[in-house]
């Protein structure tokens, strides 16, 4: 419990809490919304005004707030979640008809792409690893950042590869984190398959 409350700003308004951690509802009661309007966390300041969120996060369980943080509680499908869903499944099964094998789990505020036996290029102690993508539920308006391979995935020669020496639990299990990031993308024209070149170039690397 903190000392002192906390303000935050939800849809553009002041509000005070007691308690340092929230849940959905909590937003929601807040400013008097229905029980299924969505709860998003601003992240860019100054926020874009009339535009879909970048990388604004979709709260979907408890979270901690600080003074000074900016919400939205907002209709159900108001920056697109539903056709999202639709884009992504699309796109998901296009990549298994080329003989991907994925599986999507949508869970704390990601959607989440493990790529089972994922094949890579020489220079790696082995030659398949499970990969793990993370969109944001504003994809394609948010892109995806960094990859995840196997926890016991190191170059031949048994170094860690660079930039990819943190270990993060994801969907209940150890991962390997590789914190490379894209200079740029575009929504109208960047897709997954075009995500998975990124981390290709990156894996051709082998260092």
């Amino acid at each position: 419990m903190p000392k002192d409350k906390i303000t935050i700003l939800i849809n553009q308004r002041p509000f005070h809490f007691d308690k340092d951690t929230l849940v959905p509802d909590d937003f929601r009661h807040a400013v008097g919304a229905p029980a299924d309007y969505e709860v998003w966390r601003i992240v860019h300041n100054p926020d874009p005004e009339g535009q879909l969120p970048i990388d604004d996060i979709q709260i979907t369980g408890p979270v901690q707030i600080h003074s000074g943080e900016r919400y939205r509680v907002v209709p159900p499908g108001t920056f697109g979640v539903t056709s999202t869903r639709d884009q992504v499944d699309e796109e998901i099964e296009g990549l298994r008809q080329e003989g991907f094998v994925v599986e999507l789990t949508r869970a704390d505020g990601w959607i989440n792409i493990v790529f089972r036996t994922y094949p890579l290029p020489p220079g790696f102690s082995k030659p398949a690893t499970d990969l793990l993508v993370r969109l944001p539920i504003s994809y394609p308006n948010g892109k995806p950042d960094m990859f995840w391979t196997d926890p016991d995935l190191t170059l031949k020669n048994g170094q860690c590869p660079q930039q990819a020496d943190a270990m993060e639990t994801v969907l209940g299990r150890p991962w390997r984190r590789f914190s490379w990031h894209p200079t740029s993308w575009n929504p109208a024209t960047d897709k997954l398959r075009t995500y998975l070149e990124f981390v290709n170039r990156r894996l051709a690397m082998a260092k």
